[in-house]
C-alpha cells in the first residue's frame, strides 16, 4: 500500500555567491551565520551576514569569519553595538529627527562614515516641540547606540554625560558659549540660542562657561507691591482722605449739619 506524504514548502536562506576578493557595497548579503561569523565591516540581521561598508570580501576559514576590508587589505571598523558611546557631527536637523555622521566610537577615531539617526523622543525626558530647539546642523554630540550591527545606528542623548559637546551659532557660525543650563550665547554676534548640552560642554575645545552672560529677568521699574497699601481705581492710593486734606468723616459731618439747617 502506497502512502502519499505532502511536504510544505520551506524557505531556505541561501548563501550569497561571494568569495574572497569580491567587491561589495553596504547591504550586500554575504552568507548565513551558520557558515561564517560576522567580523570587521559586516553585521548580522536575522541570521544573515551583510556588508556594512564598501570594500573587498575576506574569508577566514580557520576562524570561520567573514569581513570586508579596503582594497589595500586594511581592516574596516565593524558597526557599533548597543551601549557604545559615539561622537559625531549633525549633518541634517529636522523637526522630529536628526542625522549624525559618527566620527568616534568608545574614545577611538573612526573614518568609515557610519551614519546615525536621532529621534526627538530620544533627546531628553522632558517634552521638546522641535529638534531645532535642542540641537542644530554642524553641532558635535555625544550619544549612545541603541541597536547592534544595524544601519542607520539608532542614537540617544538621554543621560548625564550625553548631549551637545560643542555648538555653533546659526547666524555667524562662531562657537557658542554656555551661560546657564542649556542657554547659549555667541560672543561674536550676541545671538542667543538653546541646546541640550552635556555637563562638560566646551571643555575639550577650550571653552569655559560664562554665567555672567546669562539672560536677565525682566524688571518692572523697581516697584514693589506693599500688602499694606490699598489702592483704588487708576492706581491711586485710598486712605480715606480727600484731595484738600480733609478726611471723609468731616464730609459726612458737614452733610449732617446741612440737613439740620434745612429742617
Amino acid at each position: 500500500m502506497w502512502t502519499c506524504i505532502a511536504y510544505a514548502p520551506v524557505s531556505v536562506n541561501k548563501m550569497a555567491d561571494v568569495k574572497s576578493g569580491d567587491i561589495v557595497v553596504p547591504g550586500d548579503q554575504l552568507c548565513v551565520i551558520e557558515e561564517l561569523m560576522p567580523s570587521y565591516g559586516t553585521y548580522e540581521k536575522e541570521g544573515i551576514v551583510y556588508a556594512a561598508a564598501p570594500g573587498m570580501v575576506t574569508m577566514n576559514l580557520k576562524n570561520r569569519s567573514i569581513s570586508v576590508v579596503n582594497t589595500d587589505g586594511r581592516m574596516k571598523l565593524a558597526l557599533p553595538i548597543e551601549g557604545d558611546i559615539l561622537m559625531g557631527e549633525v549633518s541634517h536637523a529636522f523637526e522630529q529627527r536628526a542625522e549624525v555622521v559618527i566620527v568616534r566610537r568608545n574614545d577611538k577615531d573612526i573614518h568609515s562614515g557610519i551614519v546615525g539617526e536621532l529621534h526627538i523622543s530620544n533627546v531628553t525626558r522632558r517634552y521638546v516641540k522641535s529638534m531645532l530647539d535642542v540641537l542644530k546642523q554642524n553641532d558635535i554630540i555625544r550619544a549612545v547606540a541603541l541597536n547592534t550591527h544595524e544601519i542607520p545606528v539608532k542614537l540617544s542623548l538621554v543621560g548625564q554625560d550625553l548631549g551637545v559637546v560643542l555648538a555653533f551659532c546659526s547666524k555667524c557660525g562662531n562657537a557658542l558659549t554656555l551661560t546657564t543650563h542649556n542657554n547659549m550665547f555667541c560672543l561674536k554676534c550676541e545671538n542667543r540660542e538653546t541646546r541640550e548640552v552635556v555637563k562638560d560642554y566646551g571643555l575639550s575645545f577650550g571653552l569655559e562657561a560664562r554665567p555672567d552672560l546669562a539672560p536677565r529677568r525682566k524688571s518692572f521699574g523697581g516697584r514693589r507691591f506693599d500688602g499694606d497699601d490699598r489702592r483704588g481705581r487708576g492706581g491711586r492710593r485710598y486712605d480715606g482722605q480727600r484731595r484738600d486734606g480733609n478726611r471723609r468723616d468731616d464730609r459726612r459731618g458737614d452733610s449732617r449739619h446741612r440737613d439740620s439747617r434745612r429742617r
